[in-house]
């Protein structure tokens, strides 16, 4: 995931094959554009099944999974601070010290139906692992290399055992795939010989032959999530992105694509460039926010929280704040190496999905409802003819002014139901009740007028 200013400041230099095949220490600091500078005046908004079911997901559960599980962001006794999945280049591990690793990656609690039934109680629409990470480690059989998990004691696909349980969940199953590659001899950070040339073609050719895997061999993968794209091989030549995401449309024609396969130069089907932050005003095409519970760790990591974790309501606010602004929200967990899903990621997914069984319909299928003057804390969705309030702060008195439309009736998302309040003053004032009903965020649903403008 983005370090951006961090590895810059780090100024990392990461010892692996790819540094003695380029004899150059490729440069990890990220470009500190994002898609939002990018030309938007291009993009076509999709309205076909696959991206309008995309849309009305809403909410999505991302797997960071590898074997920088193993070590949970400590090396050598010390603590290594921040992203865990990024120990590699943090702590400058080499990189037979890093492929040692392998023999200590047994996830024997794993149970992919366990998993599959949390993300479902979370109420999660759709779900995205790193099969590849920038490590290059592959978490499912690949005929490509041997750097996968058949090479730890597991010796299993644990990719196909996901994907299957996940979908009998009704879940829509995503692959993250890293373009960078610290592992394979092939992979160039930037290209300054012909040699160099050469072994980055062969490098393409071997992410199309894993993607052709990943993309006909485990079912119907909805999203490819790209990242890893800042490195100037790639970076610099946007036609290589463009062949890549035309060569994924001809495997599956319904894929939904993240702008990240791109080279910062314009957006695919929507953005992906809000990466634990939100946009501070709606944007002007689709896009996903990708956010960690914690303040910068996607792998495990077994101590390091930062600023602590993120509360049960902040998690459901700003997925609120994102479908209020007719985004989608991807939220992270890391597993730790035996395969259990940690408390702390499990309570919250399970405090998120109780909110979600009473109130999700504020959220899924929904998009940005604009009210002028709305009071801080408060936001709005809206659903055809119907529209929601979904109160994160319980307004001050009981009457809630909402300027510039009319409606019919109002009523409280409960536990128990519906609970119909009052309308006054020209379908502009709503009485409501002295306390919230709900302990997170409570909701208010409109019956809009025929007249509101859809």
């Amino acid at each position: 995931m983005r370090l951006g200013i961090i590895l810059a400041a780090l100024a990392v230099q990461l010892p692996s094959p790819v540094c003695a095949q380029s004899n150059s220490v490729p440069n990890l600091a990220k470009s500190l554009g994002d898609t939002t500078a990018a030309d938007t005046k291009g993009w076509v908004r999709r309205t076909d099944p696959a991206m309008e079911k995309w849309r009305a997901d809403r909410f999505g559960i991302m797997v960071h999974w590898g074997v920088y599980s193993v070590p949970g962001g400590w090396w050598q006794g010390k603590e290594v601070h921040g992203a865990a999945e990024w120990i590699k280049a943090f702590a400058k591990i080499s990189q037979p010290d890093y492929d040692a690793l392998l023999t200590q990656f047994n996830p024997t609690n794993y149970d992919p139906v366990a998993w599959a039934k949390q993300f479902k109680a979370a109420g999660a629409k759709y779900v995205v692992i790193t099969t590849k990470h920038h490590d290059g480690f592959c978490l499912w059989d690949s005929k490509f290399t041997d750097y996968d998990v058949m090479s730890t004691p597991y010796k299993k696909d644990l990719l196909k055992p996901f994907a299957d349980a996940v979908r009998a969940e009704g879940i829509d199953v995503g692959f993250y795939y890293s373009i960078i590659d610290w592992h394979n001899p092939d992979y160039r950070a930037a290209i300054k010989t012909e040699g160099d040339k050469a072994a980055y073609a062969r490098y393409l050719e071997y992410m199309k032959s894993q993607l052709r895997e990943l993309l006909t061999e485990y079912g119907p993968i909805t999203t490819l999530w790209f990242d890893g794209r800042w490195d100037p091989s790639y970076k610099t030549r946007p036609e290589i992105g463009k062949d890549l995401e035309a060569y994924c449309r001809s495997l599956s024609p319904g894929l939904v694509l993240g702008d990240r396969v791109r080279a910062y130069d314009s957006i695919a089907d929507y953005n992906s460039g809000f990466e634990r932050r939100l946009p501070e005003t709606q944007p002007a095409t689709d896009w996903e926010s990708c956010m960690t519970m914690t303040e910068n760790s996607w792998g495990y990591h077994r101590t390091w929280t930062g600023n602590g974790w993120k509360t049960p309501q902040y998690l459901c606010e700003l997925l609120t704040r994102s479908a209020a602004m007719s985004g989608n929200f991807l939220v992270n967990i890391g597993p730790e190496p035996n395969g259990r899903i940690r408390p702390e990621e499990t309570s919250r997914l399970n405090r998120i999905g109780a909110w979600l069984k009473v109130n999700g319909e504020a959220i899924y299928g929904t998009k940005a409802f604009p009210i002028a003057e709305l009071p801080a804390g408060l936001y709005a969705t809206r659903k055809g003819n119907r529209a929601y309030i979904i109160a994160f702060r319980w307004p001050d008195t009981d009457r809630l002014k909402l300027k510039g439309i009319s409606i019919r009736d109002a009523a409280l998302l409960t536990q128990d139901g519906m609970k119909s309040v009052s309308v006054e003053g020209g379908n502009t004032i709503i009485g409501l009740p002295s306390e919230a009903p709900n302990a997170i965020a409570s909701v208010i649903t409109l019956q809009l007028n025929d007249s509101t403008v859809e």
